[in-house]
């Protein structure tokens, strides 16, 4: 009974990243794939870990990084 669990289980899990996948695919600048499985440093503190979330999608709020709203962003500095 055990063995059917785990193989359902995997399955529903499969089956969800996929249709995850399918629905609300990463932009092309973001190379993580999808996880069930929380990243460890959610369990720091909110500010520290939205940092550091802004800082993988290459989106935060350093100079260095690109704007949400401009598509075509100058790459010279300012």
């Amino acid at each position: 009974m055990k063995r059917a669990y785990h193989a359902l289980r995997t399955h529903a899990r499969d089956m969800l990243l996929q249709d995850w996948v399918n629905d609300a695919p990463t932009a092309p600048y973001y190379d993580f794939p999808p996880t069930l499985t929380p990243y460890p440093f959610l369990g720091l503190g909110n500010f520290v870990a939205g940092s550091i979330h802004q800082m993988r999608a290459a989106k935060s709020y350093l100079s260095a990084h690109t704007s949400w709203f401009d598509e075509n962003p100058d790459p010279t500095c300012p």
